[in-house]
Parts: C-alpha cells; structure tokens; sequence
C-alpha cells in the first residue's frame, strides 16, 4: 500500500521540506474498514459524506488547533471500473462529486491504494512520479512491510524515496495488537530507529483512541508510546461521537508537542524488568521524555523506582534534573537529584509519561547525549 497526502503546489523533490515532524490527521480504515453499504449504513459508509463530516468535525471542534491537518482516504473509494483513459475513479454512488469536490471541500487529503504489494520499483517509480508533478506531495510507504517478508530492507533507501513508512503488520483496536507493535519496534530498533528524523518517519500504524477495545489506561499507553516513538499520530475513530476522555488524551498538547518535538529523534526502549518497561526520547533544549509502561495485566497500580542515575543520560542529571508527569495525569514532580528515587506510579498496562529537564545545561555533555541516543545499541544498567 502507498498514500499520498496532496497540499498546496510546489516544485519540490521528495527531499522537500515536507515531513519536518510526523504527520497528524484522520485516517478512515481502522475504524470504518471497507463498508460500502450506504443504503444499511448511510453514515458509516465509505463515501464523500463519511469524509466532509470528519473535515467538518475537526474544523469545529479543536483538532485542527491542536496539529491534526491531514483528512486520509484508505481503500474501497474507487469504483469497480476505470474511466476512457484507465485511470481509477470514484464511485460514483458514494462519490458524486469526484475526489476534485472532496479535495476542493477538504483542501487536505491523502489517497491509500488498495492492500496489494507493488513491488519495490513501484515504489521509486511513484515517488519519482510525484515529484515531477511538481507539487508538494506527502508520500507514505509500505514498502518495508512487504519487503521484511524475504530479507531485511534498505532503510537508506527507503527513506530516500518516502516520508512515512510501514514496517510491521496493520493496527486493530485490541490490547494485543498495540503491544505487538511495540515489542516488534524495540525488537529492531537498532535497525529502524536511525533512519527516522525530520523528512522521513517509522510509521507503526493508526491511533484507535476513542474505539471499544482499549481501556483508558491503554489508551494512554498507546498515544504515550507513539509520541516516544516519533509516530505519525493518524486517528482512526469517529470524531462526530467520541468520548470526552479520549478526545482530551488526543488533543493533550503536552503529549502532541513530545511527538512534534523539531529535535526529531525516534526514542527506544532502554530498560525491561519485573513487567514494566522504559522508554526514551531525546528531546529540544536537551530535555528528555521517558515512559514507564507497566506490562503486567493483573492486580492494581504498581510503583516503578526511578532513579535519574538509571538512565542511560545520566550525565545529563548530574547533579539534578526537573521532573514533570504529563500522563496519567500533569504533575510537577520538582527537582530529582541524580541518585535520588522516586516512586512512580503505573496502572496495570498503564503508562507514566514523564519529562525530565536538567538544570543546567552544558552544551559538551548535550552533544555526547545527542551522539548516545544516536548510536548507542545498548540498554540501561536494568
């Protein structure tokens, strides 16, 4: 699968100042699938209506404020027949106005053609042929999803050629599936966390924030650990009617200012123990984000001991560092000497999102942070 996100014109190559930070938006196949049964389901159906409600939803209701821009079309729009020239069109039932009206309506879209893998050479070939549109266009792959299949991809490559990509499989509304994509990511890390930064992004699928297979925790887990990861933050859920709760976790712009931080420098998992699990983003101003995920699925909240000194940019909070919980809840957590612990508190697949910010910053020990977080493959002393 490949999408493209089309904005305003310009003559630009695919190096083209376009994906500086992870997209944000609305994306439909998650939630709404390939339902095409407008007459059963005249609100749930993959139409142009489906698409103008959302658009509306987040003009009028603080999405677009809060950095999410992009409206995103999956599969199952076009009709079963092309037009004279062989060119997919819309169907013409649920699309009477053609994609034109609705990107004319929208002023943002992205197209994703349907889940078929296109061959390696489609890929380049697309991008190329983007570019000689001489358009701004936002181009997301597939391409390492498919390629892992028969050997370990190019990520040189591929970011040469797209600005988001999929590595792992799709993203369901269930506990499972968002944990399986977190373990594949800390699994290759080593492999797919340098290739991400401004221009080009590891993509590991859509939010499902506000659905029916989370629980709040869970959602917080989720929406934390894709701001850690640089994630593109694409919704898949109904904005018409979402609960007030996931839509504040959505729009939290502590969270949402993480997953845009300019640094643009993927985090990782640096610690694994007892059932909890730590991971890191370095961060602008030489701050850090750290997550504390707690695995375990049974019993009540637990208590993680952080100890500054743990982290593998300690240096950095010698001899202190300021601490602030953004999730579950915001809390200033004040300043946290280097040997100092802290007991912090995780609900059962919960997360505590946390920002650690030194006191004083010493711009040799910031660049030897930057040059740890870059190459280092090693995890804490956990």
């Amino acid at each position: 699968m490949l999408a493209v996100c089309v904005l305003a014109p310009a003559a630009r190559a695919l190096d083209n100042g376009l994906a500086l930070t992870p997209a944000m938006g609305w994306l439909h196949w998650e939630r709404f699938m390939c339902n095409t049964d407008c007459n059963a389901e005249p609100d749930n159906c993959i139409s142009e209506n489906l698409y103008m409600q959302m658009a509306d939803a987040m003009a009028k209701d603080g999405w677009k404020e809060a950095g999410y821009e992009y409206v995103c079309i999956d599969d199952c729009w076009p009709s079963a027949s092309r037009d004279a020239q062989g060119r997919l069109q819309a169907d013409p039932k649920r699309f009477p106005g053609g994609m034109k009206k609705l990107a004319d309506y929208v002023s943002f879209f992205v197209l994703r053609r349907p889940r078929h893998h296109p061959g390696l050479k489609s890929y380049i070939n697309m991008s190329k042929a983007l570019n000689n549109t001489g358009r701004s266009i936002f181009y997301s792959c597939e391409w390492p999803l498919y390629e892992w299949q028969y050997t370990q991809p190019n990520y040189t490559a591929i970011r040469q050629y797209c600005n988001h990509w999929r590595n792992y499989a799709d993203v369901y509304d269930a506990w499972t599936s968002v944990t399986g994509i977190l373990d594949w990511t800390a699994e290759h890390q080593d492999l797919i966390v340098p290739a991400a930064g401004p221009g080009g992004w590891n993509d590991p699928d859509m939010l499902v924030l506000g659905n029916f297979g989370l629980s709040l925790d869970q959602q917080m887990t989720q929406m934390a650990l894709w701001a850690i990861m640089a994630a593109p933050l694409l919704m898949s859920n109904d904005l018409r009617n979402i609960d007030p709760k996931s839509k504040a976790l959505l729009q939290n712009r502590d969270v949402i200012a993480i997953n845009q931080d300019p640094l643009g420098k993927q985090g990782r998992r640096t610690a694994k123990v007892n059932n909890f699990e730590v991971w890191e983003r370095p961060l602008s101003g030489g701050k850090l984000a750290v997550a504390i995920i707690n695995r375990q699925e049974i019993g009540g909240p637990r208590f993680f001991p952080l100890t500054l000194a743990m982290l593998p940019s300690w240096k950095f909070c010698n001899p202190e560092c300021n601490v602030t919980q953004i999730l579950p809840s915001y809390q200033e957590m004040g300043i946290q000497k280097l040997l100092s612990t802290t007991n912090v508190q995780v609900n059962p697949t919960g997360t505590a999102l946390l920002v650690v910010t030194p006191s004083t910053l010493d711009p040799r020990l910031h660049e030897k942070w930057l040059y740890f977080h870059r190459d280092n493959k090693a995890n804490s002393i956990l």
